[in-house]
């Protein structure tokens, strides 16, 4: 059998290969933790660069960030992360530091590791010294209290159903225990049992954060493997969301910013939800106006075509016409009709146009139509039509001028496509609204950015949230500074970032969905930029 073989060492079988011998063949991939290797070099590397949109447990911006930060680096790391950012670790504050900051910072050896004391180092190793976990309260109670399992279980249930009355009674025979056992002082028992006692509040049961850090490790592994499909997979189910626009957003983001084309419907393709073809394409009932039952009958009536790459006239009306006007409209102004190679504003201009004609009008043009007779000529045979009455004659004379000499202008403005794909598909997939103004003076893109050695940074990107925040420390105590996302046609930068006197001179420019040139530098992290100066542009 032909195996390929990724970068890391991970190898799977051809199933078929491609035909152009520069994609990835056909593979098979059986994502079961028996099957692959837990050592992948790859998947890690995902999971430390907070790459996690996606992955089990750790798709939020919280999971996202604490992972960068962490760069968990095996199953035992990544179940110590999945329980650590629960709301207990991340609320229960020791030496004026979260339990969840103290974890991170001992694993990145920025601060000492204290076992308290010497029998407590082999059950707290793993977790850098910090009680993580409820079996680790249970094997210290039998190590140096004498609990049997019984007892060590009760202890466990006391912990996490948060009873604090069955707390203080195991805590006398917690003491005696540890008196008898005689591997900790008196004192000592008091403290390690305070311990336990606090961690009530956010210790995680074991068992459950290794299987979520399986599951975790399973769908990291997919992604950094087969991220089309991934992506693919995830979009479709992006609808059974809460916020099926902010998923498909986010998700349209992590890909670009991954090199993975993520592609307007296309109605020749016919397929209902997120599809790859090369690249990843939109689903026709993707597009908001396009339900079930419309694309039921978009599928039977192309069944009737001889082929799929129908003309603007035959689409228009053998298409087109035979459905809701307005799935009709949001298929034009999705791009699902792009192939066509006409403005959209054009082809909605028209369809409008021959909206207005009568069912028999509309089907006396279908008889007659073929790809040779523009929509002008169609119009035009229309009018000379036997027992046409003269007041229809002059209603369909002027639809021809119309087609002519339109009202107003049929050119695609790019504004209004990326309005359109936003309301429809939940982001503007075509162009960026900074595509249309005059950014000659920057020198960085934000796909750029990342890899850019520049000292001065000129970028122009459109504000795709704002996040004002107080200053906790430092001489600027209690006063704003401002994290800015924006945006461009070639990805994303998360942190631009607005120090207070910045801020003091920009805010009234910082809202979403305006367009500004931002000269600045980058941050030591190498990850923010810092701004200094903001520009409007010109269009």
């Amino acid at each position: 059998m032909e195996y390929y073989q990724f970068s890391c060492g991970c190898k799977f079988p051809v199933l078929k290969k491609s035909e152009n011998n520069e994609s990835m063949p056909s593979l098979s991939f059986s994502p079961n933790i028996e099957d692959i290797p837990i050592d992948c070099t790859k998947t890690w590397d995902l999971l430390s660069d907070g790459n996690t949109k996606g992955c089990f447990q750790l798709e939020s911006r919280l999971g996202q960030s604490m992972s960068k930060k962490l760069k968990p680096s095996n199953i035992e790391e990544l179940a110590a992360l999945i329980s650590i950012m629960r709301p207990g670790c991340l609320e229960a504050v020791r030496d004026g530091k979260t339990v969840s900051n103290h974890f991170i910072d001992k694993k990145n050896a920025q601060e000492s590791v204290d076992y308290f004391h010497p029998s407590l180092e082999p059950i707290l190793t793993t977790t850098y010294g910090e009680m993580v976990y409820q079996e680790q309260a249970m094997e210290i109670a039998q190590k140096i209290a004498g609990f049997d399992l019984q007892e060590a279980d009760m202890l466990r249930k006391a912990i996490g159903k948060k009873k604090p009355e069955e707390m203080a009674k195991l805590k006398t025979r917690f003491i005696d225990g540890c008196v008898n056992h005689k591997i900790v002082s008196s004192n000592e028992a008091e403290q390690i049992f305070s311990w336990i006692e606090k961690s009530q509040r956010y210790s995680f049961n074991k068992s459950h954060a290794v299987s979520y850090a399986i599951n975790a490790y399973i769908s990291a592994y997919s992604k950094a493997h087969f991220p089309k499909v991934f992506f693919a997979s995830y979009l479709k189910y992006a609808k059974d969301k809460i916020d099926p626009q902010q998923e498909i957003k986010e998700l349209v983001k992590n890909a670009t910013d991954m090199d993975i084309a993520i592609c307007v419907p296309d109605i020749r393709l016919l397929n209902k939800n997120f599809i790859i073809n090369k690249n990843i394409y939109f689903g026709l009932t993707d597009i908001k106006g396009v339900g079930d039952s419309v694309y039921k009958k978009i599928v039977e009536l192309y069944s009737t075509q001889i082929s799929k790459e129908l003309s603007w006239t035959k689409l228009l009306f053998q298409i087109l016409m035979k459905i809701n006007s307005t799935a009709a409209k949001s298929l034009i102004c999705s791009g699902a009709l792009d192939y066509i190679k006409k403005d959209r504003t054009l082809m909605l201009f028209e369809y409008e146009i021959i909206s207005q004609l009568t069912n028999k009008e509309i089907e006396y043009i279908d008889q007659i139509n073929n790809n040779e007779f523009s929509l002008t000529q169609l119009l035009n045979i229309l009018s000379k039509k036997p027992r046409l009455t003269e007041p229809r004659r002059k209603i369909i004379s002027n639809l021809v001028n119309s087609l002519i000499r339109p009202p107003y202008s049929t050119e695609d403005k790019i504004e209004w496509i990326c309005d359109n794909e936003t309301s429809l598909l939940g982001i503007n997939i075509t162009y960026s609204k900074v595509d249309s103004y005059d950014i000659s003076m920057t020198n960085t893109s934000c796909k750029e950015f990342k890899d850019t050695t520049r000292k001065n940074i000129i970028i122009a990107g459109e504000i795709d949230g704002v996040n004002i925040i107080k200053i906790k420390n430092g001489k600027n105590k209690g006063l704003d500074m401002a994290f800015v996302s924006i945006k461009d046609s070639t990805g994303y930068i998360d942190s631009v970032i607005f120090f207070t006197d910045q801020l003091t001179i920009y805010r009234n420019q910082l809202f979403e969905g305006n367009i500004l040139i931002f000269q600045g530098s980058k941050s030591q992290k190498k990850t923010d930029l810092i701004v200094e100066k903001c520009y409007t542009p010109r269009t």
